[in-house]
């Protein structure tokens, strides 16, 4: 029996194809994912993939789609110029929806690149999307605890080092190396390093509890917290500040601002970041 011979065009076509799918599937999931401080954190997985996994796959399926795009185009060259050619002239023909249809290509760039609504608005939904993950229970106590190590973590929460691998060991959670990051730990037991961090936080006498929720919700605000994505109102409801005070204050420093539009846009059109706007935001309160 004649086997068939292997048809590289055809493959080339398919793995262009393939790779196609996975870029737009992965570009959807990574339009939503959460923040990677709630990612790492809570050990984050969708379908059995990491944050990183994803994005790993985006890119390398992205290099692939390129390559193998060239690929093709070279082994079509002759009917995708002439292609080329039949649409042009016909473009020509039809001067009109040419020029509409560039117009519109060239106000879309143009408005993305400089936030201008409804684009930006979809660039901010996404943004919402991902941190609407984002529950005072998944919010890592300091930004990138994750990294901490064990003898770290028991300094920050006031409990003593051996208490607090005795603990972890009593609710099935080896530890190797009280060196290694809470990451590391986390992973080689099959949790979070939110896990850990709610373990022993619950044995915990009450007073350091309070004392350490409030320590962490100070050392969290200055980070933003996922407030760059929060309407002005939405931020003055959080830090307990009257939105009137945080507008007057804001046009005293020369600040152009609307209590309805988020702090990221406010930053970006004065000049700032957004941690830095909300940094000086709180300090109405001192």
């Amino acid at each position: 029996m004649k086997k068939n011979k292997f048809k590289f065009r055809a493959f080339t076509a398919l793995i262009v194809l393939w790779s196609f799918i996975v870029e737009n599937v992965t570009g959807i999931v990574l339009y939503i994912v959460p923040p990677g401080r709630i990612a790492h954190w809570t050990n984050w997985k969708l379908w059995g993939f990491t944050k990183e996994q994803w994005a790993a796959l985006h890119t390398i399926f992205g290099y692939i789609f390129l390559i193998f795009a060239v690929i093709h185009i070279y082994y079509n060259w002759k009917a995708i110029l002439n292609y080329i050619k039949q649409k042009i002239k016909a473009g020509l023909r039809m001067r009109t929806e040419l020029a509409v249809s560039l117009a519109i290509s060239i106000l879309v760039f143009v408005a993305t690149a400089i936030s201008i609504p409804p684009f930006s608005t979809v660039m901010d939904f996404g943004e919402k999307m991902k941190n609407s993950w984002e529950e005072s229970s998944q919010e890592p106590f300091i930004p990138h605890a994750e990294l901490m190590n064990l003898e770290e973590l028991t300094k920050q929460i006031g409990m003593p080092m051996e208490k607090a691998k005795r603990i972890l060991e009593n609710n099935g959670i080896i530890v190797q190396d009280t060196s290694s990051s809470l990451q590391d730990i986390a992973k080689d037991n099959n949790t979070s390093p939110a896990r850990l961090y709610e373990i022993l936080k619950t044995e915990l006498p009450s007073e350091e509890k309070e004392k350490l929720e409030k320590i962490t919700t100070e050392k969290k605000l200055p980070m933003g917290g996922g407030y760059g994505w929060k309407t002005l109102e939405n931020l003055a409801q959080e830090l307990d500040i009257p939105i009137l005070d945080i507008m007057a204050f804001l046009k005293s420093e020369g600040i152009d601002a609307k209590k309805n539009e988020v702090i990221r846009n406010i930053a970006q059109k004065n000049g700032l970041e957004a941690h830095d706007l909300v940094d000086m935001i709180q300090k109405i309160k001192e």
